[in-house]
């Protein structure tokens, strides 16, 4: 139960990205912003031109995400969230050092 408050109350940072008729969602974490993820050699950044747009509650994502054909997902709660109403969410993420990441195309 503390979990499932802990993540309701969590903040991601999301931004939008507009290429040709594809509307990319790029979400993470608050505090992955400007964080880098090594795993097995590989360095991962999750940079802030990227996912760096506004700061809101992970519960608010869906008016984001109801307007994407590609959403990018980086963090334990942004991916949870996600999967609590898309099912195929859990079978695609990957754990990436402990860090949860899913990329969906949807439409």
């Amino acid at each position: 139960m503390q979990k499932e408050q802990s993540s309701a109350c969590a903040h991601c940072y999301v931004k939008v990205h507009k290429h040709g008729k594809d509307t990319v969602v790029a979400l993470c974490d608050a505090e992955l912003l400007d964080k880098e993820i090594f795993i097995n050699g590989l360095r991962i950044r999750i940079s802030r031109e990227f996912y760096g747009g506004n700061l809101i509650p992970v519960s608010s994502i869906w008016e984001y995400v109801d307007q994407a054909t590609v959403v990018n997902a980086f963090g334990n709660a942004v991916v949870e969230e996600l999967a609590r109403h898309i099912t195929a969410v859990r079978l695609a993420a990957v754990n990436l050092g402990g860090v949860l990441h899913v990329q969906l195309l949807l439409k």
